[in-house]
């Protein structure tokens, strides 16, 4: 059976994105808790759900109609809701909430909860304004077309298996990273960063290996239209080489939230989303390119938060700060 080409649900696309910023509060407690293995996990989920629910919905399985790229939509959004269910049902079980002042609503001084927040705040806020931009740039590509703007909710499917690969190593550096600023052994900071880099870029670099010489096979679990995979093929690509920089940029960047100064990383983070946005301005509403070349984004972002954090990480002073 061929899933037909329909315009995106952007009723139920807005539903993810709501999830999404549920579980930036949830994303940001786990990391100022340095409880970084708590995120991998609830990553993992999420994929793993996300190929599930867009198996089912695309293609009709278990009774359900075939939707097509509605279908993807809709399913990741349904991923984005288990997300938010796995933080809450962990931090019920799992987490002490009265350690962390979780059980209560007012502060004192010392409290940690306070300090947690002190944080974790600019961290939630710096995650809220990057979804939000990458929203708007789903809103963009609308105005390339319908085929455009479907194959980019593929795309977006698809990256998301190497982005946790990612983010499970620039997640557990930034946890080591506060350990040794801790511990005061700063000297080791540079070398544990550099180590994080190779390893996530062995694992990154496997997936996209399967990717390139494989993409039909990925790009099924999305669609069954043979044009529709192949005027996705370009866009794969582009993502694929983006993570020479993406990989290096999220490391570094996690890493200057490691240092304890997340206004900092927020601060980085709108820099590099400045240049995202302009870019995207420029390549949609100018020039409007071809779908492939406005992927060329993620190079834009990764290299920008690539420079920044990496110059921070450099000059900053942030080797006596106290964690």
């Amino acid at each position: 059976m061929s899933t037909r080409l329909k315009t995106l649900p952007w009723q139920e696309v807005l539903y993810g994105f709501f999830f999404s910023f549920v579980a930036v509060m949830f994303r940001a407690f786990f990391v100022g808790t340095t409880q970084t293995k708590t995120l991998t996990l609830n990553s993992i989920v999420m994929v793993l759900s996300n190929v599930v629910f867009n198996y089912i919905l695309v293609f009709g399985k278990l009774g359900f109609p075939a939707m097509g790229i509605a279908g993807a939509a809709i399913g990741s959004s349904l991923a984005e809701l288990v997300s938010v269910i796995f933080f809450v049902v962990y931090t019920r079980v799992r987490v002490d909430v009265k350690k962390y002042g979780l059980n209560r609503f007012g502060l004192r001084n010392g409290e940690p909860l306070g300090n947690i927040l002190n944080i974790s705040v600019w961290t939630m806020v710096q995650n809220f304004i990057s979804m939000s931009t990458w929203f708007l740039f789903f809103i963009a590509v609308e105005h390339l077309g319908e085929r455009s703007l479907a194959i980019t909710n593929i795309i977006r499917n698809v990256s998301a298996l190497p982005f946790m690969i990612v983010i499970t190593f620039s997640s557990t550096c930034s946890t080591l990273i506060s350990n040794l600023i801790g511990a005061g052994n700063t000297r080791y900071v540079r070398g544990t960063l550099n180590q994080c880099i190779r390893m996530a870029y062995l694992f990154v670099f496997l997936i996209i290996l399967f990717f390139i010489l494989c993409p039909n096979w990925i790009l099924r679990i999305y669609t069954d239209m043979p044009d529709l995979i192949s005027a996705s093929l370009p866009s794969l690509f582009v993502l694929c080489s983006a993570y020479i920089f993406i990989v290096p940029g999220n490391v570094y960047f996690q890493s200057v939230s490691g240092t304890g100064n997340t206004r900092a990383a927020f601060i980085l983070e709108l820099m590099a989303l400045v240049l995202y946005v302009v870019y995207v301005a420029i390549m949609i509403f100018y020039l409007r390119v071809d779908v492939a070349i406005c992927w060329t984004t993620e190079h834009i972002y990764a290299i920008g938060i690539l420079l920044f954090s990496a110059a921070y990480m450099k000059w900053g002073k942030w080797e006596n700060k106290k964690i």
